[in-house]
């Protein structure tokens, strides 16, 4: 029996033997799918295969970030500039408003930082909490019952905040679709593209608090809801983190 053992070993090792490992289940290769596998998680495993096709690295977002906050930072300095070119803006305002839009333009970089930066969760606290101090800083410029009398209707004021807000509402939505769009996330990056129209209302508009607190602050609300419909009509390119 012993003899009969080895000479079949020495047969094996020397490739004379029949194989029967083809009897076990063939494996076609490392992404073969599962069949007993459910249909969800079939389909995201396409959509994870085909994004690591179309994009086999992945993106810095501290690039991205970056980036945005550069191009939505330069669209909002396009925007005042030709404002002030059509004397729709008046820069002289900026000394007694120069806290507000400190803040607005720090609401506006930290927005859209905080809106791709994977976690940071502290990092969106403290931006919802400047906008929160931009938006109180708006309010308390404004001398309740006081301010400037205009024969223009103040639906004009949240038109002009809505339609200046268009430019940085597109790139928010391009960069935030990079990336998975939680509703944190979104918010945030429609505060940021908000805050260009309030930067302009604050430089363009002097009637008071409740004027304020309706046209320019439902303005900006009302694109921040926008951004959010946008984002869930919208699918997001990656669902990465």
């Amino acid at each position: 029996m012993s003899d009969d053992t080895d000479d079949e070993t020495r047969d094996r090792l020397k490739g004379d033997a029949p194989d029967n490992r083809g009897d076990l289940p063939r494996i076609d290769g490392p992404t073969a799918p599962d069949a007993s596998a459910s249909p969800g998680l079939l389909r995201a495993r396409g959509l994870a295969l085909a994004e690591l096709r179309r994009q086999p690295q992945a993106r810095s977002w501290q690039r991205e970030a970056l980036v945005a906050a550069l191009l939505i930072l330069a669209s909002t300095a396009a925007i005042l500039v030709v404002g002030s070119w059509c004397s729709i803006v008046d820069v002289e305002r900026l000394r007694g408003r120069w806290l507000s839009l400190a803040l607005l333009v720090a609401v506006q970089v930290l927005g859209i930082v905080a809106a791709i930066a994977p976690g940071k969760s502290l990092m969106r606290v403290s931006a919802a909490a400047l906008t929160v101090a931009a938006a109180v800083a708006m309010l308390v410029g404004r001398n309740v019952g006081a301010g400037a009398v205009s024969a223009m209707p103040g639906i004009a004021c949240s038109a002009s905040h809505v339609a200046v807000d268009l430019i940085p509402l597109a790139l928010v939505i391009y960069f935030v679709r990079k990336f998975a769009a939680t509703p944190a996330r979104v918010l945030l990056a429609g505060v940021a593209a908000a805050t260009t129209g309030a930067m302009a209302g604050e430089l363009s508009c002097g009637r008071d608090f409740t004027h304020v607190l309706v046209h320019h602050l439902g303005a900006a609300l009302a694109i921040v809801v926008a951004c959010a419909l946008l984002a869930r009509v919208r699918k997001p390119e990656t669902f990465a983190p």
